[in-house]
């Protein structure tokens, strides 16, 4: 049997590897694209279409690894799949082959984080390990990727991002094969299951209230995190400056992962939500209104609410609220609606709204954290 300091350190491990992959595609993939000749509307439909995929793949492949109570060979085969199909990235160009490529390599990387959470919540159980203090490993690690390739691009061509970016996949890929095999349910547990996950979950009122609040507040980051190092460097900051500023949003994440569990069992999730919200408008109208870079240093420290406090009310929620036995579906539905279906729509009209108004793009996503923010404030009086 394996210790709690072997756990942990396959799991931080994984999270190191994976976020490594997240650290170089999210800040740079876009200019990446915009290299490649794609307009920024183009961009925001490659962006957005795996988000949109998330929608089916997720939750299919994760239903059947709840079915089966087994979570680490799906995760190990979604991660060589993705592999194999982004090697032809390297002899693709324009709009039509980058967007197939990108059918193709989703097909099954939605479900790799659904399944990898999945895991680390039953091993976090386990060995009463605390989740934030893993996840903050991948923080970390999206910093350091965000921070050097940042720095290396630079200095070489902007092709170097894809070269970058594969490799750290396939560190990935031996990374999850070192992983524990994840919750394991008794018989008598599984012969009692629901025939369908998916179903008893969006049945529940509450977990369909979960999906649209953390939908709204995780949405909102649809013009950043397409448009988002676009707007700086058309505005005249470095590919270095933009790596560090991606960088400093991380850093409040990891703080608010490794400080900020009490407060979320402490108090109401409503609570916390409405908080959530009003940072974003916050974050994302001062983002509307100025390019002044220490102004933007400032206001980037908000994603530790923006983001990093709505992840791990959600990772807290489904681990309290949801049955053991529907766990894999709940974290892939979380994964393809809020992060899915959510974040691709809100990803392809940033794009769109980019494309005419420029950085204004961000008052459009100010709007959903209001949203929240006033859905949130009813449904905590509602429940006084």
């Amino acid at each position: 049997m394996e210790t709690s300091r072997t756990v942990f350190s396959k799991l931080a491990l994984n999270y190191t590897s994976m976020y490594i992959y997240l650290g170089v595609m999210t800040p740079f993939w876009a200019i990446w694209l915009k290299y490649k000749g794609l307009s920024p509307s183009e961009i925001g439909v490659v962006i957005a279409i795996p988000y949109i995929i998330k929608i089916i793949v997720a939750p299919l492949i994760s239903q059947t690894a709840d079915r089966r109570k087994e979570y680490r060979r799906p995760l190990i085969l979604c991660v060589l799949s993705s592999v194999v199909f982004s090697t032809f990235y390297f002899f693709s160009d324009g709009f039509w082959m980058l967007l197939t490529i990108t059918v193709l390599v989703n097909l099954t990387y939605p479900a790799i984080v659904p399944l990898m959470e999945t895991i680390t919540v039953a091993q976090t159980s386990k060995h009463k390990l605390r989740y934030g203090r893993i996840r903050s490993f991948g923080s970390f690690s999206f910093i350091f990727a965000a921070v050097v390739v940042g720095w290396l691009i630079g200095s070489q061509a902007i092709d170097a991002i894809l070269y970058y970016a594969f490799g750290s996949l396939l560190v990935l890929l031996m990374s999850v094969m070192i992983l524990p095999s994840g919750n394991k349910q008794n018989k008598n547990v599984v012969e009692k299951q629901q025939k369908s996950p998916i179903k008893d979950l969006l049945y529940s009122r509450d977990f369909l209230w979960f999906l649209c609040i953390v939908g709204l507040l995780q949405a909102s980051h649809g013009v950043y995190y397409s448009m988002g190092s676009i707007f700086w460097q058309e505005n005249g900051l470095e590919e270095n400056i933009i790596g560090f500023l991606w960088a400093v949003g991380v850093v409040a994440e990891i703080l608010f992962f490794v400080f900020g569990g009490g407060m979320v069992k402490k108090y109401p999730i409503s609570a916390i939500f409405a908080v959530i919200g009003l940072m974003g408008v916050v974050r994302w109208v001062v983002m509307a209104s100025t390019v002044s870079l220490p102004v933007i240093f400032i206001v980037q420290l908000l994603h530790g609410f923006t983001f990093g406090a709505s992840h791990l009310v959600a990772i807290e929620y489904i681990g309290q609220k949801v049955l053991s036995e529907n766990a894999g579906t709940a974290q892939s539905l979380y994964s393809s609606l809020p992060l899915g279906l959510g974040m691709g729509l809100a990803t392809f009209a940033g794009g769109l709204i980019y494309e005419k108004t420029a950085g204004d793009a961000y008052l459009s996503m100010a709007g959903m954290c209001f949203a929240a923010f006033l859905a949130s404030v009813i449904r905590f009086y509602r429940k006084k």
